[in-house]
């Protein structure tokens, strides 16, 4: 007696669902589940789906897109660490990638939207600035530099803003010379950020106290040229802090300030602009890139 085509069938599906085995769908299936799957933000079930492709398909057409959404799906999710993995293997595969901008402001993101506050470890801050100056540096005609530049400016924001922290606790506890090295630090690493401000008028504030009238208003000479350069910038548009526009702060009074603290405590006690650039892949010619522009103030040039 022959058992009929469909029973067979059946039996078949039964006997491979109760081992556990699944069957192997072609590539254009896996990429449309997971395509499909990725618009509809469900981002768990894209990240299967796109890492069956990958498993079962290394080589497809859709291989670096499926990449990508992976990275994407797991930034979304907030896994933040999957993300970074994710975004990091993304452009040691790719290096020539035109995703590559995107990549970068997004590894810098998901550093940012792990950053604490003032009073914590700024190990993520300092991660996020890197990445965004990388996007500002290495891309400056992307649609991701302007956003990368904004986001860099809170970092350098946040990170100086670490340093004031810091700074404050020292001229509560009159430590004034320890004081006056962290505005040194803030003053060579972060000379462009509004905390600088805030710390020349607490220095300048600690100096009156201790009976240094002559010191306290070479702080407060500095805070006020300082002020004078931010009240210069637009109110909007390019340029804007709103923009990430920094002002040019290497005035007279600054410079003076620096140099009276160079003498008292000595030069190198600064974070020399600020961590390393992240290690990038990427051996793209600047003219493929475009001409980088130069860096912003307490930075260093890209190797």
């Amino acid at each position: 007696m022959r058992i009929p085509l469909v029973l067979t069938a059946l039996a078949v599906s039964f006997l491979a669902a109760c081992s556990g085995t699944q069957t192997r769908l072609a590539p254009d299936e896996y990429h449309q589940q997971a395509s499909a799957a990725f618009e509809d933000k469900n981002y768990d079930v894209a990240i299967t789906r796109y890492k069956e492709l990958l498993d079962q398909y290394p080589f497809d057409e859709h291989a670096e897109e499926a990449e990508l959404h992976i990275a994407q799906s797991y930034y979304k999710t907030k896994k933040y660490p999957e993300a970074i993995a994710a975004f990091n293997d993304f452009q040691r595969m790719h290096p020539m990638s035109p995703h590559l901008p995107e990549v970068y402001y997004l590894l810098g993101k998901s550093y940012m939207d792990q950053m604490s506050t003032i009073d914590r470890d700024q190990a993520a801050a300092e991660s996020a600035q890197g990445w965004f100056r990388v996007v500002t540096e290495r891309y400056p005609e992307s649609p991701y530099s302007a956003k990368a530049r904004r986001k860099r400016v809170q970092c350098r924001e946040a990170l100086a803003g670490h340093e004031l922290y810091v700074a404050s606790f020292y001229f509560k506890q009159r430590n004034l010379k320890a004081a006056e090295n962290r505005v040194k630090v803030i003053l060579e690493s972060y000379p462009e950020t509004q905390a600088a401000t805030r710390a020349l008028e607490k220095l300048a504030d600690a100096r009156a106290r201790a009976g240094d009238t002559a010191g306290a208003e070479a702080a407060r000479a500095a805070a006020d040229e300082r002020r004078a350069a931010f009240a210069a910038l637009p109110a909007q548009g390019p340029g804007s802090i709103r923009e990430g526009g920094v002002p040019d702060v290497t005035t007279p009074a600054t410079d003076a300030l620096l140099a009276n603290l160079d003498e008292r405590y000595g030069p190198g006690t600064s974070l020399a602009g600020g961590p390393a650039v992240p290690t990038l892949i990427d051996p793209a010619p600047a003219a493929a890139r475009g001409a980088p522009r130069g860096p912003g103030p307490g930075t260093e040039p890209l190797p």
